[in-house]
């Protein structure tokens, strides 16, 4: 610009969910959570939720975020320097459990809401200037999450929110899926580069376990604080977080940002993610090490254990709710079986089924008095670990292209030949071990991976 400011445009992804509601929801959420949590996030100068203009696309015009992307200088920061980000990161989610709302669903502002939004209504100890600013500015509508409208699920008359209870959510994700699988959802050969099982190839089988998903929805999520509507920002990692003078100075990256179930909600940021064994000092031993770079191996295993121990002990101790979350009985269980729900048809059939006969072996731990809804005989048992042992091949083989080829098909412009002449030779292994109709169809779903002539 002329004063030398520079402006960021951000334009919607084309995968991302509709395209007014999606940039409409993410300025109003970046106002929200600078203006009323405080939040430090860039400022957005102008918007377009249309296509119809100059730029022929709806757009974003923000603030440059202020400082240093903190994934330039974080491997080379200093461990206190580390810390106090990690302070900053514990404030800001701090900031975010601090109010709550009587809606699940997306943020808008109040001036572009549409049918099916409702008036953004804060609970809880606040201010009642608070609650009205908030009430007169937004509002919470349908969700954006691109779960609710991929493919023929956009022209669908199906439940988006926004939601009284986390309950009417997960029912939502399950009529959905049931309603799209009743109406779109196609038989599928049973060729393909990897096997599938006959499970994963028949809508029936989906619909079933969804049915079991619905039977068991009312009691899935914990109840009470623990699943209240909250605004969270689920990537809180170094790309999205800039940093001045071992500061947050802004937080990025806001599109898919909703209200939604705390328990579903939080999680420890990636920038803290650590796995291994904790050492939180140096062992006696360490200065007697010859070999420099198990020194160096040592010295970020400690650091990273560090960086956690100050997270998780800050957490307890400011956010004590957020703390308590990853410990909640069968938590994981409950998480990955929403997370397992979203969309079984085209991702897989055997985590979701798996999450679902957990459920029912421990019903006991899921906090009810009833018995079990739902149950699995011994023969589908029996099935789901035949089906286990071809989906551990898949994993295994996808496992060993970490970092090669991703699970959605990813790779880099520098692996893109070497990747598509593996997929050929499978490609061709496959047509040669098939015959007659199952060939064909297999060798029309392949197409994709020919080598063109040059």
């Amino acid at each position: 610009m002329d004063d030398d400011n520079i402006v960021i445009a951000r334009i919607p992804n084309p995968n991302a969910g509709p395209p007014f509601k999606t940039t409409a929801s993410e300025v109003a959420t970046m106002d929200f959570a600078r203006t009323v949590l405080e939040i430090p996030v860039p400022r957005v100068l102008s918007w377009s939720g249309d296509a119809e203009n100059p730029v022929e696309s709806e757009y974003i015009l923000m603030e440059e975020a202020t400082g240093t992307q903190l994934g330039e200088v974080w491997d080379v920061m200093e461990l206190h320097n580390k810390l106090k980000i990690v302070d900053d990161i514990v404030a800001i989610e701090r900031k975010f459990l601090s109010l709550s709302f009587t809606r699940y669903g997306n943020l808008y502002f109040a001036k572009d809401a549409f049918p099916g939004c409702e008036k953004a209504e804060l609970v809880g100890d606040v201010p009642q200037s608070l609650r009205k600013l908030v009430a007169d500015r937004f509002v919470i509508g349908p969700v954006v999450d691109r779960g609710f409208w991929h493919r023929e699920r956009a022209s669908m008359s199906i439940d988006r929110g926004p939601w009284k209870s986390p309950q009417d959510y997960l029912r939502a994700i399950g009529l959905r899926e049931i309603a799209w699988i009743g109406s779109h959802a196609a038989q599928k050969p049973s060729s393909s580069l990897l096997p599938t099982s006959e499970a994963q190839r028949t809508p029936e089988s989906h619909v079933a376990l969804y049915r079991k998903f619905l039977d068991v929805a009312e009691y899935l999520l914990p109840k009470g604080e623990q699943s209240r509507p909250t605004l969270w920002h689920w990537d809180i990692h170094a790309p999205n977080i800039f940093v001045y003078e071992d500061h947050v100075t802004s937080l990025i990256d806001w599109q898919d940002t909703w209200v939604g179930p705390l328990f579903l909600q939080a999680r420890h940021s990636r920038l803290v993610h650590y796995n291994g064994e904790l050492m939180t000092k140096l062992p006696e031993s360490y200065n007697a090490l010859e070999d420099e770079d198990e020194k160096l191996r040592v010295r970020i295993q400690v650091e990273k254990s560090i960086v956690l121990w100050t997270y998780e002990t800050e957490t307890k101790k400011m956010n004590p709710i957020l703390h308590d979350i990853p410990h909640i009985i069968q938590g994981r269980t409950r998480r990955d079986t929403v997370d397992f729900s979203a969309n079984t048809w085209d991702e897989d059939i055997i985590p979701f089924r798996q999450c679902l006969i957990r459920i029912a072996r421990h019903w006991n731990e899921f906090s009810t008095d009833i018995p079990c809804p739902i149950e699995f005989t011994d023969e589908e048992i029996k099935a789901h670990l035949l089906d286990g042992e071809s989906w551990n091949e898949n994993a295994d083989f996808w496992d060993s292209l970490q970092g090669f080829v991703y699970r959605d098909g990813w790779t880099s412009n520098e692996n893109y030949e070497q990747a598509l002449e593996m997929f050929a030779q499978i490609r061709e292994q496959g047509l040669q071990s098939l015959s007659g109709e199952e060939r064909s169809a297999f060798e029309e779903r392949t197409r994709w991976a020919v080598r063109k002539p040059e």
